[in-house]
C-alpha cells in the first residue's frame, strides 16, 4: 500500500485484524442483548462501539503511515478527544441511550484489541 512504512505493515495488518475481530465480537454481543432485551439496547452497544472504533481506526492508520504529520502523543490526544465528542454527539441526539449498554460497547472495542494481539 502506498503511504505506509514498510516496517510497520505486519504491526498495522494485526492491529486492524484485531480490531476486525473486536468488531465482529461487539456485534455478536449485540445481536444476542437485542434478542433478549431488545433493539434499543442492541443499537446502543453498536453506539458505544462505534464512537470507540473510529477513532481508533483513525489512529492505527495514522501512526503506521510514512507521512505522520504529528507526534503520537498528538494522535493520541485527538484519538481520546475524538472519542470524548462522539459519546457527547450521543447522549445530546440520543438522550435515553443506556449508559451501561454504550458503555459495554465501548469497553469491547477499546479493551479487546490487546487481549487479543496478547493471546
Amino acid at each position: 500500500m502506498q503511504g505506509f512504512s514498510t516496517p510497520l505493515n505486519n504491526a498495522r495488518s494485526s492491529l486492524l485484524s484485531a480490531m476486525g475481530w473486536s468488531v465482529a465480537i461487539a456485534v455478536a454481543l449485540a445481536v444476542a442483548i437485542g434478542s433478549i432485551w431488545g433493539f434499543r439496547l442492541a443499537s446502543d452497544i453498536i453506539f458505544g462501539a462505534t464512537i470507540v472504533l473510529l477513532p481508533n481506526l483513525w489512529s492505527i492508520l495514522q501512526i503506521s503511515s510514512q507521512r505522520v504529520a504529528w507526534g503520537s502523543v498528538w494522535i493520541g490526544v485527538a484519538r481520546y478527544s475524538l472519542a470524548a465528542l462522539g459519546f457527547a454527539v450521543l447522549f445530546a441526539l440520543r438522550p435515553h441511550s443506556a449508559p451501561l449498554m454504550v458503555l459495554l460497547g465501548s469497553v469491547v472495542i477499546l479493551f479487546l484489541p490487546p487481549i487479543l494481539l496478547g493471546w
